[in-house]
């Protein structure tokens, strides 16, 4: 009886130990699929890469629209604001590129407006989403999300339903 207590000690263990995870795994489990990335702090686009990379029905928008509600810009720092559609290899998404003078102003300008119009993977259902700028304007609620943003270099990119498609898109820039 001692001897079947004893192994069923140390199985107990041995599943306790085989079946825990590090912090870094679990917290990953918690936060879900990624949704944005920041990279290339040293490149420098200009419109002309976006068109050769081939960003298509491009539309260029106002970089100083504010929020109806409090007057804050909606796009603090942008140089310029341009939306298109990119066909990747998931297919045509919309992609909404803003320029900024440099990565620093990405970064510390362009990360937190992209952040507050960009949809979690766990909160998009369906199609329903964020409008785009061809829809209603820069950072309007609608219909087509932006499940995804990747800061790189200058840029903020925008890209509709997942972060994949930013990625797509950034990989074929000079």
């Amino acid at each position: 009886m001692l001897k079947n207590l004893l192994s069923a000690i140390i199985l107990s263990g041995l599943l306790v130990v085989g079946c825990g995870s590090s912090d870094e795994s679990s917290s990953e489990a918690t936060e879900g699929p990624k949704y944005f990335e920041i990279m290339n702090a040293e490149k420098t686009y200009s419109m002309d890469d976006i068109k050769g990379a081939g960003l298509k029905g491009i539309k260029e928008f106002k970089t100083d629209a504010v929020d109806k509600k409090t007057g804050e810009p909606l796009t603090p720092g942008a140089t310029n604001i341009v939306l298109g559609f990119f066909k990747g290899p998931s297919g045509p998404k919309d992609i909404e590129v803003r320029f900024y003078s440099n990565h620093d102003d990405a970064v510390s300008l362009g990360q937190d407006p992209a952040e507050s119009i960009t949809e979690k993977p766990s909160n998009l259902v369906g199609n329903s989403s964020v409008t785009t700028l061809a829809d209603a304007g820069v950072g309007m609620k609608g219909s087509t999300k932006y499940g995804g943003y990747a800061i790189s270099g200058n840029i903020v990119v925008l890209c509709e339903r997942e972060l994949q498609a930013c990625l797509d898109f950034i990989e074929v820039l000079p």
